[in-house]
C-alpha cells in the first residue's frame, strides 16, 4: 500500500507517514517510482498500519478527537 492509503487507515497525512517511516516507527520497503525516474515510493503492509493504529498515540492530542 502506498503512503497515502496507509494515511487513511492509520488516520493521519501522507507526509506523517513518511515522517513515522524516516524515524523507525514504521517498516516500509523503499522502491523505485513508476512515475518518475528519479524518485522512489515507499510500500507499506495492511498489517503494519493496522498494527500501528491500533497502538495509540504515546504523547500529544489522540488522534480523531476535535481540538476546541
Amino acid at each position: 500500500m502506498t503512503t497515502k492509503e496507509a494515511a487513511e487507515v492509520i488516520g493521519c497525512s501522507p507526509q506523517q507517514v513518511r515522517t513515522l517511516i524516516r524515524t523507525g516507527k514504521l517498516r516500509a520497503t523503499k522502491n523505485p517510482s513508476k512515475n518518475n525516474q528519479f524518485g522512489y515510493e515507499y510500500a507499506i503492509t495492511k498489517r503494519t498500519a493496522e498494527r500501528h493504529r491500533d497502538n495509540g498515540p504515546t504523547r500529544g492530542w489522540p488522534r480523531g478527537t476535535p481540538r476546541k
